[in-house]
């Protein structure tokens, strides 16, 4: 193996993608207790707020940062999936860890665990946050906004016994195929991370099931359960590029657009005020964390007449019935025709999330070219064109789903206005493409 001052940042990331997306499959967390075993326990030094579900886990943890940073606490902050740049997972006070720290980081680990026969039964997953872990407890990290990978119960994450809180946001269907095909049994995933005794923070606008499975457990753990009241709730404007409401009596601005997007801040505002002794976070803080908490490819505004621009140009990273429901009802606002340019993976159930789009787009063209394992654009359009023709009341033989002809085009097609009003979505690894172009 290269010393530590050969290792480099590329030689990094080259031995994390060594590394299988989620390793050897688990039932519980031993395999990831071990890992940290092997590296002093480094989430043994360190506060979190552990952050669970859905949709609108990243939001959620993008606001809880930038509250807690700007309140002057020194803020780590684990997310994933990365869209633009891998180093965007790990981040202090809001910047990336650099790249020589994360190349320091990842040869302790790789040194570590080199002897091992057993090595590649780890997840990429697992290898970066651990990293992470070292890098924030080497930082003096007052606390880490910790995001789950997957699930809850069995995810990773879940190591951590002392989160300062639990927060869930929406619960809905997806990655059915490892958590469950019911609500109720994706809630118990998501609520595993309540831990006796410490208090849990749950989205408002879950499903019942939700709602009941999330509050048994908390019961069970003797853990003060807090969903946001929404009779306290004023929605001033739910608009693109400009969403705004009074909660409690307290006006908030968010950058990011959407009722969904209130909700999601409702939850960092009830959980900062958890915390607000302990951090001395003050309204101020929650007000100024809210209107700069941005995430990439979170119905992100590319072109807009609000951007001086004659049409719309909006990517989204939507992926589950959830998450294209919330999009499609910010999209009836934009003027017709919207044409949507989507891609999606083999692993999703695109016949239950895509076809929200139908009441607020006219037309979907099919893209496949932005990464491997796509479903190919001409069984997409089979796929929506079936599903578009059984939702029908009256008949009409024209398609809703075409071929595109590749990504960039179609792109390209987008930001020139030949498409009169767009959106991008389907898939994060679309928005990573479109934002790497």
């Amino acid at each position: 193996m290269k010393n530590k001052t050969d290792f480099s940042f590329d030689d990094a990331i080259n031995y994390i993608m060594s590394f299988s997306r989620l390793g050897k499959k688990v039932s519980d967390l031993s395999r990831v207790e071990r890992l940290l075993n092997m590296i002093d326990n480094p989430q043994n030094s360190l506060e979190f707020i552990h952050i669970a579900g859905t949709n609108g886990k990243g939001s959620v943890s993008e606001m809880l940062s930038e509250i807690l940073c700007d309140a002057g606490v020194k803020t780590g902050i684990f997310t994933s999936p990365y869209i633009v740049e891998f180093r965007d997972r790990i981040r202090l006070m809001g910047k990336k860890i650099p790249k020589n720290e994360l190349a320091k980081t990842c040869c302790y680990i790789k040194t570590k665990l080199n002897n091992l026969s057993d090595e590649k039964d780890f997840s990429g997953f697992e290898i970066t946050m651990a990293i992470a872990l070292v890098y924030f407890k080497n930082s003096g990290c007052d606390v880490v906004v910790f995001e789950t990978g997957l699930g809850g119960l069995l995810d990773c994450t879940n190591v951590i016994q002392r989160p300062l809180v639990s927060v869930i946001t929406s619960i809905s269907h997806d990655h059915t195929e490892i958590l469950g095909k019911t609500i109720r049994k994706i809630a118990e995933q998501k609520a595993g991370i309540i831990k006796s005794g410490y208090p849990a923070v749950l989205s408002i606008n879950n499903p019942s099931d939700a709602v009941e499975t999330v509050s048994e457990t908390a019961k069970k753990k003797c853990s003060e359960l807090i969903i946001p009241d929404s009779s306290r709730l004023e929605i001033i404007s739910a608009r693109l590029g400009d969403t705004s409401f009074v909660y409690k009596g307290v006006p908030y601005t968010l950058t990011m657009s959407g009722e969904h997007q209130i909700i999601n801040a409702l939850s960092a505002i009830e959980t900062a005020e958890l915390l607000k002794n302990k951090f001395k976070i003050t309204v101020q803080n929650i007000q100024t964390g809210l209107r700069k908490a941005f995430v990439i490819g979170r119905t992100e505004i590319l072109a807009s007449p609000l951007k001086n621009d004659s049409h719309y140009v909006i990517l989204d990273g939507s992926h589950n019935s959830g998450g294209i429901a919330a999009l499609a009802d910010l999209l009836r606002e934009i003027p017709k025709p919207v044409t949507a340019i989507v891609g999606s993976l083999k692993s999703k159930n695109v016949r239950d999330s895509l076809p929200k789009l139908f009441n607020s787009v006219n037309k979907i063209i099919c893209v496949d070219d932005f990464t491997s394992d796509t479903i190919p654009k001409q069984e997409l359009c089979d796929i929506l064109n079936e599903e578009y023709f059984k939702r029908l009341s009256v008949s009409s033989s024209k398609a809703i789903a075409l071929c595109g002809k590749d990504t960039k085009s179609e792109y390209k097609k987008a930001m020139s206005g030949q498409y009169q009003n767009t959106v991008i979505c389907g898939t994060l690894y679309l928005v990573s493409y479109i934002k790497n172009i």
